[in-house]
């Protein structure tokens, strides 16, 4: 009885309620004098959680004259309520997912998916409106996204007055629009290609976290970052 009694707990019933509940069962219908003795549970505490009882679906109540008698439901009932509870949880995980915020100590990261995706994530950057730091690979950005988006992205960069420093794999696109560098407030330079497919990004500070990143694109713009950190370097 005693496991039981644990195990009614874990599935969120009061201590008190769990045992009275138990002590239904056992006897089929009872008064609730007849409860309080046989669970334990004083009857002035019964009667301030026999609704709670009734609303859980765990008894109801039965008129038998003048007299109140509790019954048990079948504990089948159990399964029901937890389903249905399960269910509500479902509808409204992704609201609870949308409003949370990380502990500051922790990585904030939104994933993105999609050229939708692509086109949201750069105009939230823009939103932030501070300059832009970034890596490009035009040849690839003109042949896989629609050009009147990147355009548009690019006229809404304009108009928030937001200067974009690039660093810009070397091709016919990318020189192309170095020419209009000045009129659209940017300043690009060219870096060579760096293969591989795999980053490891570690945090040391507490909780102490790591990402493992496998996507070609990322890590060559990563390595890029470090060649010229290198290169830099060794010239000091």
């Amino acid at each position: 009885m005693l496991e039981l009694l644990t195990q009614l707990k874990q599935l969120g019933i009061e201590e008190k309620q769990a045992k009275v509940y138990l002590a239904c069962l056992e006897m089929g219908k009872a008064t609730v004098q007849d409860l309080a003795q046989k669970s334990g549970v004083k009857r002035t505490s019964i009667y301030n959680f026999l609704e709670e009882l009734k609303q859980s679906g765990l008894v109801t109540e039965l008129h038998q004259g003048a007299r109140l008698f509790l019954v048990a439901e079948n504990p089948n009932h159990l399964l029901h309520n937890l389903r249905e509870r399960l269910k509500k949880m479902k509808t409204i995980i992704p609201e609870l997912v949308s409003i949370y915020n990380l502990p500051e100590n922790k990585p904030k990261v939104k994933y993105y998916e999609g050229q939708d995706g692509i086109f949201q994530a750069y105009e939230n950057m823009m939103n932030s409106g501070e300059t832009i730091y970034g890596y490009s690979d035009y040849e690839k950005m003109f042949t896989t996204l629609s050009e009147d988006r990147l355009l548009n992205m690019l006229d809404l960069r304009i108009k928030k007055k937001l200067m974009f420093y690039c660093l810009a794999k070397d091709g016919p696109k990318g020189r192309k629009l170095k020419t209009q560098d000045k009129a659209q407030l940017r300043e690009t330079r060219f870096i060579s290609n760096i293969f591989g497919n795999k980053v490891l990004l570690i945090s040391f500070n507490s909780p102490y976290t790591a990402v493992l990143i496998e996507d070609r694109a990322i890590v060559m713009s990563l390595k890029s970052i470090w060649q010229i950190n290198w290169s830099t370097n060794a010239l000091n």
